[in-house]
């Protein structure tokens, strides 16, 4: 095939159905098809209605335009495609009654059948190692096929319906052991609301018999009938343990007993800057709860309790304040709620956090404002609202955390939006290196305990505030990651002792998922959480986030 001269085309039938196209912009258009595609740009993977499936050839992008290959989506589309030889040489789609004729080189699309027109497309019809490429604005425009970009995804597009497609996502309640029950938890949401309406598992079992890792998958509908990607994740199964051995999660009474040496674990902090955003901590009216610059790497950090008579919406906003474009990395992001369950909202917000995938990428203009938390569930009074996101900018952003009615435009209502007062009790504010590296030696050492979080043997943060400057702590230092690397030369039990009050979240130990404790909360000095045991001659590593909610400060207990 060869690229023809646009000039062999008939220029008075251009100029005729290019007039036509005014008045007969009413007549009957095909019917818009029933499945929903995801294509991203440089991928040839393609979703179609949750199913995978590949393109010939990767889509991409042209002067700004999205080109994708024609023959193999309008297949899925339930279109046809025909190659005319001419001359002119020229491409022939039809679906139903209506014909779509174009040629290769130009940018015209001739429609005839149940309607007439000429549809101009954003850039020329391409050829590209023996295929046809088109403008996604062909289907759009001479089909009425429905095109989106996706809300949740960066450089992912939707085609065949604008509807936002559900996000699949379920935990389990860990550990998992073989030959019982498995605990699942399903937590899939639509960013648009849409109800949840179908689900979809592959190798799900109540009960694994044996010990290994096992793959199970999930996938959801929503109620406008678009299907999620398939979300996977691999469950650790683990040996039944003996029966006089507690659980990870498990309460175990009266084990404090005497410590015989206090440890003195080596710390240092290092990593993202924390912006955190708990005061005013009950929204009574919507506004700014807080604001900062922000460049580079950091941990975006916030704790509602919406006290509103109407529903809001907390939502994180990211504002180019720069001259230049703004590169934006979601690194990793959990949410959990709304709930009046202040332990379940932290324990699902931080093992989301702790468990997702992929990144999001976003460019941003000067001045261009974008929602980081685009699915932002409305809360009523008396529910919590939580979220935790570390991300990497490329330039200075500010980043502000704001509380909207559910159903107004964030970006519509930011600018007239105000700064909520202090409520005197809670905290905001902006902390240097959020993540905190503790070695913990137990060679030669019978028993031993440490607090985390406590103010005195474990430092608070200290920061500002960035709206008044005024200088702030972090008073049980929410939002920061532990990161413990424990040496032992035997086994050794490890136990959490509440040391401030109630206490419910989940902490992750040698790779492993731990409620603390298995339900509900603690509150008792006299009870432990038992999570595990420590790697005899190596290093057992443990990550722990104060959870929202909860009283600290913890201590932690080796014997």
């Amino acid at each position: 095939m060869q690229r023809i001269d646009t000039r062999l085309l008939p220029v008075t039938i251009i100029a005729l159905l290019l007039c036509m196209a005014t008045f007969l912009n009413t007549a009957l258009a095909a019917s818009p098809p029933a499945k929903q595609i995801i294509l991203t740009p440089g991928s040839t993977e393609i979703w179609v209605d949750g199913e995978k499936a590949t393109l010939p050839a990767a889509p991409y992008v042209s002067d700004g335009v999205l080109m994708v290959p024609l023959r193999r989506l309008a297949d899925e589309l339930g279109f046809t495609v025909q190659w005319q030889e001419g001359p002119p040489q020229s491409i022939v789609v039809n679906s139903g009654n209506l014909r779509a004729e174009m040629y290769p080189g130009t940018w015209v699309v001739f429609l005839t059948g149940s309607d007439y027109r000429a549809v101009i497309l954003p850039a020329e019809v391409q050829q590209k190692d023996g295929l046809i490429f088109v403008p996604t604005a062909f289907f759009q425009d001479a089909f009425r096929v429905p095109m989106a970009e996706s809300k949740g995804e960066k450089g992912v597009y939707l085609l065949g319906s604008d509807n936002q497609p559900p996000t699949a996502y379920f935990d389990v309640q860990e550990p998992v052991y073989a030959g019982e029950e498995v605990k699942y938890i399903d937590k899939s949401s639509d960013g648009d609301g849409d109800a949840i309406v179908e689900r979809q598992w592959l190798n799900k079992k109540n009960i694994f018999p044996s010990p290994g890792v096992y793959s199970v998958t999930l996938k959801v509908k929503d109620s406008r009938g678009s299907w999620s990607k398939p979300y996977v994740r691999e469950i650790k199964v683990l040996p039944r343990p003996a029966a006089d051995v507690p659980r990870p999660g498990e309460i175990v009474e009266n084990i404090m007993g005497q410590a015989e040496n206090t440890l003195k674990p080596v710390k240092a902090d290092s990593g993202p800057r924390l912006l955190f955003s708990d005061d005013p901590e009950y929204i009574e009216k919507p506004g700014i709860l807080y604001r900062d610059k922000l460049k580079g790497e950091g941990r975006l950090y916030f704790w509602h309790d919406v006290n509103s008579p109407g529903s809001l919406k907390v939502y994180v906003l990211a504002i180019n304040t720069s001259p230049r474009e703004a590169e934006v990395n979601i690194l990793k992001e959990g949410y959990g709620g709304p709930s009046n369950n202040v332990y379940l909202v932290a324990r699902t917000a931080f093992t989301a956090y702790y468990h997702s995938q992929g990144q999001r990428r976003y460019t941003l203009k000067p001045g261009q404002i974008l929602v980081l938390n685009p699915g932002a569930p409305a809360a009523v009074r008396y529910q919590v609202v939580h979220g935790i996101i570390d991300l990497k900018t490329s330039e200075e952003i500010t980043v502000a955390f704001v509380a909207v009615p559910a159903t107004v435009n964030v970006l519509e209502a930011y600018s007239q939006l105000g700064v909520l007062p202090r409520d005197g009790e809670h905290v905001r504010g902006t902390f240097a290196a959020a993540d905190r590296e503790m070695t913990i030696d137990l060679r030669g050492a019978k028993t031993g305990s440490i607090l985390l979080a406590d103010g005195s043997d474990d430092k608070y943060m200290a920061g500002a505030d960035g709206i008044t400057g005024s200088s702030v702590w972090n008073a049980g230092n929410y939002g920061m990651l532990y990161r413990l690397k424990i040496k032992s030369d035997k086994k050794t039990g490890v136990y959490l002792i509440p040391a401030g009050g109630s206490f419910g979240g989940t902490l992750i130990f040698n790779a492993g998922e731990v409620s603390v404790p298995l339900e509900g909360f603690i509150s008792s000095p006299a009870q432990a959480v038992y999570l595990g045991t420590t790697v005899p001659e190596g290093i057992t590593e443990m990550l722990f986030m104060s959870p929202g909610g909860s009283c600290l400060p913890v201590k932690l207990l080796f014997k």
